[in-house]
C-alpha cells in the first residue's frame, strides 16, 4: 500500500475506504481489532456512504 500524507492543516485522518478520498467528514462503519497488531477503522465519505445505504434498502 502506497502511503498519502494527509492535506497539510489536517487534524485528523479520513480517507474514505470506498474511493480512497480524503473527507474532513468521514462516518466510522468499522472497526478492525487484531490480535498480534495494531487495528484500525474503515471510514466513509459521505458519498460512499450514500451509494452504500441505497443498495441496502434494496
Amino acid at each position: 500500500m502506497i502511503e498519502i500524507p494527509p492535506p497539510e492543516g489536517a487534524t485528523k485522518a479520513g480517507y474514505c475506504g470506498g474511493c480512497d478520498r480524503w473527507t474532513p467528514n468521514a462516518r466510522v462503519v468499522a472497526e478492525i481489532h487484531g490480535d498480534t497488531g495494531c487495528g484500525g477503522t474503515v471510514l466513509r465519505c459521505t458519498d460512499c456512504d450514500t451509494k452504500a445505504k441505497a443498495r441496502l434498502a434494496k
